[in-house]
């Protein structure tokens, strides 16, 4: 059983469902943090210019960017809007944006943010906007990994590897004067594939090699992206970033001799990895219902968190005082009209019963992130268990009003 799946700061949800009214959001900032510095630690232990940042996509909250940045963290950003938060707070990094309209590079492109293409038809449209001096250029290899794979044929991101050196002879005669290279290929990359991010590497140092080797220029930033696992499961086992920040180490002696290229400064973009177990939806039980099945219906729905929705996903799912009861196979479900609004499909659980707390886990990432406001249904609160135990809202709930302050009503 992996503890770090099943933990919950049980003093804190206690006196949080004291003082709010469920569902909402918690986040435990101790455990941000302790993610945030074994993640930057583990990696400057080998690369000391070592340079990470969060993918803000992850969690926008400003709340928690601000804690990310007292970290030590830049922004990985993917929108307009990621990036004009990250500017409020100062944050500086790299923008990303695939499909990217010429209105949003005018907002997003700064000295603050090195531009990250997607395309090489992209080029043109920066050179107009005013070629920034660094450029970096994001690699489709050919292959994918992960839950959710981000590269390969199907998939709709990067530069494909053999246009690579055009890409980067066309900025250069542009005007770029400083290159990056930008590669990941698979989020959530299940944390069995032990050597994936090392493999990852090596192919970006071909690459790299081979844009040295038809246009001269030598690759200053590498980001490595993110799709670091994490586990859902408590059967599944957590990733070791020392262990993996030494095979990038490791790859990196490698490929810099047998290449002969200068070495790149190494980032990364971590987000589930850093926010996702340090989060949980806190909701309570409303009704239980003995149809076809067991199904229990909580405050909280698809709107809310739609992983299990959208993908399917598993979240382990806690009963607070539920230890010691018997148990029975049930499906917990929201209040969304479509059938797959479930957060958990026929599942072993303690005997739930009306008024019961439900935490939903490894919901510090891409969960409130993800939320909808389908069947005119509201986004609840967030709040933050500084550490030293206090609880703080940094993000009140929707109101009905709210979703209509856009219409001419």
């Amino acid at each position: 059983m992996n503890e770090e799946v099943i933990y919950f700061p049980e003093k804190g949800v206690r006196a949080a469902i004291e003082k709010f009214e469920t569902p909402f959001f918690l986040y435990e900032e101790s455990k941000l943090r302790s993610n945030l510095q074994t993640f930057r630690d583990s990696f400057v232990k080998y690369f000391p210019d070592f340079r990470p940042l969060y993918a803000v996509k992850a969690n926008p909250n400003p709340e928690i960017l601000k804690i990310v940045a007292d970290e030590g963290f830049g922004a990985d950003c993917s929108s307009e809007s990621e990036t004009w938060i990250c500017r409020k707070l100062e944050i500086e990094g790299m923008y990303t944006g695939n499909y990217t309209t010429r209105d949003e590079f005018k907002e997003v492109m700064g000295d603050d943010m090195i531009v990250n293409l997607d395309d090489i038809s992209m080029i043109e449209t920066v050179a107009d906007l005013g070629m920034p001096e660094m450029i970096s250029f994001r690699i489709n290899p050919g292959v994918g990994n992960g839950d959710f794979v981000t590269a390969g044929p199907d998939a709709k991101y990067g530069v494909p590897f053999e246009k690579a050196p055009e890409a980067y002879k066309l900025a250069k005669a542009a005007g770029a004067k400083k290159f990056g290279i930008h590669m990941m290929t698979g989020s959530n990359v299940p944390t069995s594939e032990k050597n994936y991010f090392a493999d990852l590497v090596e192919k970006l140092f071909e690459i790299v090699a081979d844009v040295k080797n038809q246009t001269g220029i030598e690759i200053e930033v590498m980001n490595i992206g993110g799709g670091f696992g994490v586990p859902y499961n408590p059967e599944e086992k957590s990733l070791n970033i020392e262990e993996l920040a030494e095979s990038i180490r490791s790859s990196f002696d490698k490929s810099v001799e047998k290449y002969g290229v200068k070495e790149p400064r190494l980032m990364a973009e971590p987000g589930r990895w850093i926010g996702a177990n340090a989060g949980w939806l806190v909701s309570k039980v409303h009704v239980t219902k003995d149809s076809y099945k067991k199904f229990v219906g909580i405050d909280a729905s698809a709107n809310d968190m739609p992983r299990p929705s959208i993908y399917g996903a598993y979240h382990h799912l806690s009963v607070l005082d539920g230890e010691g009861r018997d148990r029975e196979t049930v499906s917990v479900v929201g209040r969304i009209c479509e059938n797959n609004d479930q957060f958990v499909r026929d599942r072993e659980l303690p005997i739930m019963k009306i008024g019961d707390t439900i935490l939903i886990h490894n919901c510090g990432a891409h969960a409130h992130a993800m939320g909808h406001n389908y069947n005119g249904r509201v986004r609840h609160a967030e709040y933050l268990l500084e550490e030293n135990g206090d609880l703080r809202m940094i993000r009140r709930a929707e109101t009905i009003e709210d979703l209509f302050k856009t219409t001419n009503l």
